[in-house]
């Protein structure tokens, strides 16, 4: 599986778990499975802004050869955006459900 569709994927997966957020913050188990797209969108967005891959140029590059003469579509802006948007999004869902998983230890602490 391409490495782009696998972080897409986890970025829907990171917007239904916000949805599920009353449900995931009272369940272990479920707070690490919401960790780990998070974990993983964060690491690729970092890859795709410091690595050697440009998103952009590849898939403006691969329109203009599947499609000669057309116009750039206006969605390919987001791909100048999209590692940002991966970084943001891994590392602020990624330390609220970090934060739910240390609290709900403290709350099992506390509770013994």
């Amino acid at each position: 599986m391409n490495p782009l569709i696998l972080s897409l994927i986890g970025l829907v997966l990171v917007g239904v778990s916000a949805n599920l957020l009353k449900l995931i913050k009272k369940n272990k188990i479920l707070l690490l499975i919401s960790m780990l797209p998070c974990i993983y969108i964060f690491i690729y967005g970092l890859y795709a802004t410091f690595g050697p891959i440009d998103l952009y140029k590849d898939g403006t590059e691969n329109f203009i050869a599947q499609n000669p003469g057309k116009d750039l579509p206006v969605v390919f802006v987001l791909l100048k955006f999209y590692q940002y948007i991966l970084i943001f999004v891994g590392a602020i869902f990624g330390l609220i459900y970090f934060n739910f998983f240390r609290n709900f230890s403290k709350k099992m602490e506390t509770s013994e």
